[in-house]
């Protein structure tokens, strides 16, 4: 590291990496547990995954995410304000993936690089919504 460079952001992203890792586990561990009317609700209703599985709903995901770890509440205004489009936060937040997989021992894409050209135009202001 350079003396221009700035140290946080090399901070920002191991803190938001090892957060992202975090949720990611809870999440599973939740699923693990709620698997049995997780996987009947998705028989109405899921998302396809990158990795050719299913997940539930973004907004069904977030909620229990968030009800699991609440510091993520602190992050959900600001993702919000610069996207408020649900499944680029599930992205963004590494939850992407098929938790029958990930809990099967199937690989899992990792977490999202936040310096990643793709993933950070995930992050842009989207036009405001005239349903709110």
């Amino acid at each position: 590291m350079t003396i221009t460079e700035q140290p946080w952001s090399f901070l920002s992203m191991a803190f938001f990496e090892s957060f992202t890792a975090a949720i990611r586990q809870k999440w599973l561990d939740y699923y693990q547990a709620n698997r049995p009317w997780l996987v009947l609700q998705m028989e109405g209703r899921s998302t396809r995954t990158p990795d050719g599985g299913r997940r539930p709903p973004s907004a069904l995901l977030l909620g229990v995410v968030n009800a699991l770890e609440p510091k993520l509440g602190n992050l959900m205004v600001p993702f919000f304000q610069l996207n408020a489009d649900e499944d680029a936060l599930v992205e963004v937040l590494g939850l992407d993936f098929d938790p029958d997989l990930a809990i099967n021992g199937a690989v899992v894409p990792p977490s999202m690089d936040a310096n990643d050209p793709e993933v950070s135009g995930l992050l842009t202001m989207s036009e405001p919504s005239e349903n709110f």
